[in-house]
């Protein structure tokens, strides 16, 4: 999914796989690529962790970690970055873009730049990018991002041919977009991998090994892929054809995947790894070794959210999870509060979906409108009594015995196989289980892209995974859960759910759409109960002092290695 699904067992060992708002400039004289007037160590090697790579195919692309080792490889016409003052959209692919006076009229101008085998990138690969995206016969998950341009929506959906989509090259450097309503940030979507120029030369060529193959692609980005053993390790090295390679420092990157966090911790207090997260017992100690010059630190809030995610379809235990009050009652039968501070050490507990980080115009959506499981998790959280009443009222809707609540079973898939992880699972099926009276068992899958392709098959019972945000705006959560949706892997399905969504774009008053937000979070979550928020993911990452210039932006990648650099590890 967008920033997309977040994989928990990065959450788990890294710790802070998606990070915000704040990066670190780490010499205040450098600035953004400005670093070459500073004496770096003449080895310019970054150790960090792995990034569990799902696909190379950058329009197939549905997960942050992904995207991350992609926006190191690939340029697309803009990136966000963040030298410590909040996040900027900057040129990259494209040097300058302008909009109509209606604003429905998109253009951008680009650099002159080359791939990393010499062919020139020009405007008909980006082109070639939106329109493989959007063709119906490849079903791409994120096709849906693309639907503010005109005619979009109607090719992807068979409904339009593909000659009235709104993108066209008008010259090699000049690239063209006709929306059919005025968007405001569809710079900041355009920002996004999936977008990434393509060669459709390669595309052909690798065919199958497209997603997969590191030897033959070609690369525009400030780095190439070295190797990459899957699961375990990735190496990155520097893209001397990079338009920027001039303001690119660091000539490897070395990423590893390290199971256990205590293994982690070790090597990051032996500076054999130089960027880790923290949680539980670290996460005081190494604050405080923060505060005191040892390393630094990076925290605040993270647009992210996780929540148990539900397949209706299941036809598990007599197909329980198809009622809404059955899977309100198992979301509700979880204390987050102990999640959060017992059994995790950091962040919120969730009653809405859209993170305490995100904007609906000018305010903190949050600050405006209250979560919609707030009042109900007064009534049944840690009430055995209520919480069975709730879950054999949904039983008797499906015409189900209520006697007997340990004859029902379901399976909840677990994503990653570390011991942090199996404990947390573990207790996620003791608190059902102890709440509800019902069987929980639990299946692990390590593999981060088995365990995509199996929510992608609708093959599993309940899982636990997160989503966070493309841009600064309640629609990045909310236009996922569509019927059609190519993210929307829980069965469900309303008309009215989606005539509300589409009646956004209709709307220009501020106060109206956030309005329109509520009434989609709570059809969402109160109503038809499709999944059941746990927790807002927070940043909360340490690195070592002779990191510089390392970004961690709030809606582009993970990690922005382009500016960083070594500086005094020697």
């Amino acid at each position: 999914m967008k920033k997309k699904f977040i994989s928990l067992l990065a959450m788990g060992l890294s710790c802070m796989m998606l990070l915000v708002g704040c990066g670190s400039k780490g010499n205040e004289d450098s600035g953004n690529g400005g670093s070459s007037t500073v004496e770096m160590d003449s080895e310019q090697v970054l150790n960090t962790i792995y990034f569990n790579v799902a696909t190379l195919d950058a329009n197939d692309t549905t997960d942050n970690q992904s995207s991350t080792i992609l926006n190191a490889v690939e340029e697309g016409l803009v990136r966000i970055e963040n030298d410590g003052s909040g996040d900027e959209i900057v040129p990259a692919g494209a040097e300058s873009w302008e909009t109509s006076d209606d604003g429905l009229t998109w253009t951008f101008h680009l650099r002159k730049m080359n791939w990393s085998d010499g062919e020139p990138v020009v405007a008909q690969n980006y082109v070639d990018s939106f329109m493989r995206i959007l063709n119906p016969e490849n079903g791409f998950a994120y096709s849906f991002l693309a639907y503010d341009i005109a005619g979009a929506e109607e090719y992807n959906t068979g409904s339009g041919s593909a000659d009235a989509v709104g993108v066209k090259a008008t010259d090699d450097y000049t690239l063209e977009f006709t929306l059919k309503n005025p968007v405001p940030y569809f710079v900041s979507k355009v920002s996004y991998t999936v977008f990434h120029p393509i060669r459709l030369d390669i595309v052909k060529k690798l065919g199958d090994q497209y997603a997969s193959n590191i030897t033959d692609r070609v690369y525009n980005g400030p780095f190439k892929i070295e190797s990459w053993d899957n699961g375990n390790s990735m190496v990155l090295v520097k893209n001397d054809t990079y338009w920027d390679a001039d303001n690119v420092h660091l000539q490897t990157i070395n990423m590893t995947n390290i199971k256990e966090f205590a293994t982690q911790a070790q090597l990051f207090e032996s500076q054999e790894l130089d960027i880790s997260g923290a949680q539980t017992d670290y996460l005081e100690k190494w604050t405080e070794q923060a505060k005191a010059g040892e390393f630094q630190e990076l925290t605040g809030e993270d647009p992210g959210v996780f929540y148990l995610y539900f397949n209706q379809d299941s036809e598990t235990s007599n197909g329980i999870l198809k009622n809404a009050k059955i899977r309100k009652a198992i979301g509700l039968a979880l204390d987050r509060d102990v999640y959060t501070k017992d059994l995790v050490g950091r962040y919120e507990s969730a009653y809405g979906l859209i993170p305490t980080a995100i904007n609906s115009g000018d305010e903190k959506y949050r600050d405006k409108v209250e979560g919609p499981l707030a009042a109900d998790a007064k009534t049944y959280v840690n009430n055995k009594e209520k919480l069975q009443e709730l879950f054999k009222e949904g039983l008797n809707e499906l015409g189900l015995q209520t006697d007997d609540l340990s004859q029902y079973e379901l399976t909840y898939l677990a994503q990653g196989d570390s011991e942090l992880a199996k404990q947390r699972a573990e207790w996620l099926a003791q608190q059902i289980n102890g709440n509800l009276g019902i069987k929980i068992n639990v299946e692990t899958q390590g593999d981060w892209g088995v365990y995509l392709n199996l929510m992608d098959k609708q093959e599993y019972d309940f899982t636990m995974t997160g989503w966070s945000a493309d841009y600064n705006d309640p629609m990045t959560f909310l236009d996922i859960w569509t019927s059609n949706g190519g993210n929307n892997h829980t069965g469900y399905a309303s008309s009215e759910y989606d005539a509300l969504l589409a009646s956004v774009a209709k709307e220009t008053d501020e106060d109206k759409v956030t309005e329109i937000y509520k009434e989609l979070e709570n059809k969402l979550l109160e109503e038809d109960a499709v999944i059941s928020p746990i927790y807002y993911t927070d940043k909360y990452s340490f690195y070592q002092n002779y990191v510089k210039d390392m970004q961690f932006p709030s809606f582009g990648s993970v990690y922005e290695f382009k500016h960083a650099y070594i500086q005094g590890k020697n």
